[in-house]
């Protein structure tokens, strides 16, 4: 085939990739389009096309494309597991569809595997990481400090709305990834990539653009502020602790000062903005308990008057006279936007009655500020069945919680109904029983989703309980933690023990441990070409800070972090291939 037509399928190849790496950020949450068990995210359709280019490109060089790789046969016994783990499953169409969702980021693996050689592919896959870690970085401070944009408006596309912990104000950046947690990952694992290729393009235009380097001290500098604002712990532990092995491996390998002084100053850049946020920002000293959590969400509530016939199945009115004895302002629109809503709980056992309607009635009829106070009505629908209740009002935060989530007990009305017509009914609880809870404390502590995780193991040792199915079985084996179905092990490896047994753990390590073998081994090769070496580093870095993190937390069921992951993978055996066949870089003069 002529060199021409060769090269255009190159290009679509590394184009392909490319995208697949924006991809895994940038990701609509609503699929595009559906074909039988497999939903088409914007990540999967950017995939296909990568995967099916790479095919294309197998037909004029099926020799390169049918060797064997150096990680094939780990990724091949991964894949192999998690189908094998569904003949266990309860649920099989379940499992199935996630092991084929799995399967599509072994495709990727396998496309970034046989990228065209004598490309500069490794640095095409580096240079689409550091592109893409920039829009993240850049849309995560905007989301942070241009409070002029509604955000959750802007971004509600791409991810799943404002994620919180503990009381519920102190809300944390999600940027376009679903979660705070996916987005710190992702920074750990991007950034030794972006660095590579800054540094290795730095070091070829140094004499004719000096503009690389301090953009290079200004993206580390950003990514250090986004990983803080995720407020995820772990990442303030796993990043500096991957950026100092990488520092002390390039110095010990000879990678040059200036690699290993970037990652130095990473290092120093998130310990010097973690000071910054611990002093000026208390949600962030909160996080970190090294301070009590200020109150900015308090109220008073009176009931000023409650219709007197209130009958099952139709509305009522209430009037009620709102205190702000807290420390921001409450607003009917914009950032500050609250809302007056209600909620029924069936009494003695208080359980929420499901209306079937929106709880939330109008936004408070004018702005409150601290210290203000203002009159509300609020119609509220009854419930049909008879029966005796308790009516809750409580105030809530556009796109959060409710305010109870954060101290201040609701407003609460016993009732009882009898012959289809309330009366009042006197119960010994206060208010305070009613909160809605801290959204912190209402799901299992990592320690008992990891001691269900064993417990799933012990029941089904040899192929778990399926794919993707601990969160919904895991109620199963421990069924005094609440039925959360978001809810995973939070570690990579007692998920892969509850999920598909001892195969599947064993296929997990033997993947890990065959990577990170590879990556060191490229590593120490001095004889490489400078941007082989630098890839090879950030990828072993990266590896290494999905491992750290994979020990409290989970992220392959997120499409966008397993093909991330599998591009690393795909990436160190295409290194190693090139490693093997390529002549050594000339020494410098």
């Amino acid at each position: 085939m002529p060199e021409k037509r060769l090269d255009t399928l190159s290009r679509l190849v590394l184009a392909g990739a490319c995208l697949t790496v924006l991809f895994t950020a940038f990701e609509l949450k609503e699929p595009l389009f559906s074909l039988g068990p497999v939903s088409f995210t914007t990540s999967k359709l950017a995939a296909a096309f990568f995967i099916a280019a790479s095919l294309v490109f197998a037909a004029t060089r099926i020799s390169w494309y049918v060797s064997r790789r150096v990680l094939d046969v780990a990724v091949a016994i991964f894949a192999i597991s998690n189908f094998l783990s569904v003949l266990a499953a309860q649920d099989k169409p379940s499992a199935f569809k996630f092991s084929i969702r799995l399967f599509s980021a072994v495709l990727v693996y396998l496309a970034v595997s046989r990228l065209p050689a004598r490309s500069r592919a490794h640095l095409w896959v580096a240079g689409s990481a550091a592109v893409t870690l920039i829009l993240v970085t850049v849309v995560g401070l905007l989301e942070n400090f241009a409070s002029f944009i509604q955000w959750t408006d802007v971004l509600e596309p791409l991810h799943e709305g404002v994620i919180t912990f503990g009381t519920f104000y102190n809300v944390r950046v999600s940027s376009t990834l679903p979660f705070p947690t996916t987005l710190s990952i992702f920074l750990e694992m991007a950034l030794p990539l972006a660095l590579a290729f800054g540094i290795w393009y730095e070091n070829r235009v140094m004499t004719r653009r000096r503009w690389v380097t301090p953009l290079l001290v200004v993206l580390l500098a950003a990514v250090m502020l986004v990983q803080v604002l995720t407020f995820t712990r772990m990442a303030l532990v796993v990043t500096p602790v991957s950026l100092l092995t990488g520092a002390w491996l390039a110095h010990i390998y000879g990678y040059g000062r200036r690699f290993w002084g970037y990652l130095l100053l990473g290092v120093a850049m998130l310990i010097l903005t973690m000071g910054l946020m611990i002093l000026f920002s208390n949600k962030f000293a909160t996080r970190l308990d090294v301070a009590e959590q200020e109150r900015h969400y308090g109220v008073e509530y009176t009931l000023l008057s409650l219709s007197p016939d209130i009958r099952l199945g139709q509305t009522g009115t209430a009037r009620i006279h709102i205190k702000n004895t807290g420390t921001i302002n409450w607003a009917p629109a914009g950032d500050d936007e609250v809302l007056f809503g209600y909620r029924w709980m069936t009494y003695p056992d208080n359980q929420v009655f499901d209306l079937e309607v929106d709880p939330f009635a109008p936004t408070i009829p004018e702005s409150v500020p601290p210290g203000g106070e203002s009159d509300v009505q609020v119609d509220f629908l009854v419930p049909k069945k008879a029966g005796k209740y308790v009516l809750v009002f409580d105030l809530a935060k556009l796109h959060v919680s409710w305010f109870s989530s954060a101290g201040p007990a609701p407003l609460i009305v016993p009732l009882e109904f009898v012959d289809g017509t309330a009366r009042p009914m006197t119960i010994p609880e206060t208010a305070d029983s009613y909160k809605a809870g801290d959204p912190a404390l209402e799901t299992a502590a990592r320690s008992s989703l990891w001691r269900a995780g064993f417990e799933t193991w012990k029941a089904n040792p040899v192929l778990g309980v399926g794919p993707d199915q601990f969160r919904v079985r895991y109620t199963d084996y421990s069924p005094d933690l609440p039925g959360d179905q978001r809810l995973r092990t939070h570690n990579i490896f007692l998920e892969a023990m509850a999920d598909t047994g001892l195969i599947g753990l064993a296929a997990v390590v033997f993947l890990l441990l065959r990577m990170l073998l590879a990556q060191f081994l490229l590593v120490r090769d001095r004889s490489l070409k400078t941007g082989m070496r630098y890839v090879s580093l950030a990828l072993l870095i990266g590896t290494l800070a999905y491992i750290g993190h994979g020990m409290v937390d989970y992220f392959l069921w997120q499409t966008g972090i397993s093909f991330l992951f599998f591009i690393y993978a795909g990436l160190t055996s295409w290194l190693e291939r090139e490693a093997r066949d390529r002549v050594p870089e000339a020494p410098r003069a």
